[in-house]
Formats: structure tokens, sequence, C-alpha cells
């Protein structure tokens, strides 16, 4: 269906629910498949129409507005190794993951 955002986020839930690391290496390999998917549907994308397609989304223009996520983010601009101490709250990682699945936050 090429809903690959949506099929992300059900492969972090499950990884969070694979508590006996049964599926570890399936998981994994499906993330792999969407998040290339991802990048070739997003190669041509600037920034700018990565943010706009991004913020059609509810949850992703929610988690933007929200100034505590506003204040994260900065600082993560500033200090990357900021993000992993706060990807410790699961509250936090949920929406710093989200945005990382939008394209607004670029791993390597």
């Amino acid at each position: 269906m090429r809903e690959y955002t949506k099929a992300l986020e059900a492969l972090q839930a499950a990884e969070s629910a694979d508590t006996a690391n049964a599926h570890t290496s399936e998981i994994h390999a499906q993330e792999l498949k969407i998040q290339q998917a991802l990048f070739a549907q997003r190669a041509e994308e600037t920034e700018e129409q990565t943010l706009e397609r991004a913020m059609r989304d509810p949850e992703v223009s929610k988690i933007m507005s929200d100034p505590v996520m506003q204040q994260i983010l900065q600082q993560a601009q500033g200090n990357p190794a900021a993000l992993q101490d706060h990807m410790k709250s699961p509250i936090i990682r949920e929406k710093i993951m989200k945005l990382v699945n939008a394209g607004i936050i670029k791993t390597r």
C-alpha cells in the first residue's frame, strides 16, 4: 500500500512487543526494506518539501508545535548526543521516532 511511515511505526511497535527477541532479525530486515523504499521515494525532495509533506500529518504537526519538543530538537541541533539522552523516555522516543519516520530528523 506504500504507507511506509505507518509500516515503520507498526514494526517499531512489534519490536517493543518482542521482549523475547524471537523475531528481531525478521523485524530488522523489514525495517531495512521499508527505509530503503522511503529513501527512494523521498530522494528528490528538498528539505522544504519534506517538511511540507510531514506537516500534513496531524501527529507530526502536533509534535512540531509542542514547546518541549521544540526545545529538545533545538538542543539536538547543537548537541546530537543529547538526543540519545532524551530517547530514554518512552514518550519522547515515540515522538522522535515519528519525526524520523516522517523524514524531519535525518539519521545516518
